[in-house]
């Protein structure tokens, strides 16, 4: 099992139910191929760069999935063949174990309530 990034775009001219609909289809896909979705989250409605299929909005999701090998091709080809699907892009990762955050460097006590010496200059 591989872990990657799915970016998909959905067009923007689809009711909520529907395009929650599309979301759903693509969490089938990926279940029904063997593969687990990790997590998902849409970041909304956007402008695109250029106009696709006409349109210049959408709604950009973005979702981390296990998935063999042998269904990235068919994951493309249910992208291309679903209507309300604009683009996707599926880039393989490498899935790293979450460490727990560096602890921060202790101050010593002598140093915390000192206060620098001043500089005597002789004149």
């Amino acid at each position: 099992m591989n872990y990657y990034e799915v970016l998909y775009i959905v067009s923007a001219n689809l009711s909520d139910e529907e395009r929650a609909a599309l979301v759903s289809k693509f969490h089938e896909f990926v279940e029904r191929n063997g593969g687990s979705l990790k997590s998902e989250s849409e970041w909304g409605l956007k402008t695109l760069a250029y106009p696709i299929l006409k349109q210049d909005r959408g709604y950009y999701y973005l979702a981390y999935v296990n998935l063999p090998a042998s269904a990235v091709k068919d994951l493309y080809y249910f992208f291309r063949v679903t209507d309300g699907f604009l683009r996707a892009m599926i880039v393989k990762k490498v899935e790293k174990e979450v460490k727990s955050a560096p602890k921060e460097p202790e101050v010593k006590e002598e140093q915390a309530g000192v206060e620098p010496e001043e500089v005597q200059e002789n004149v």
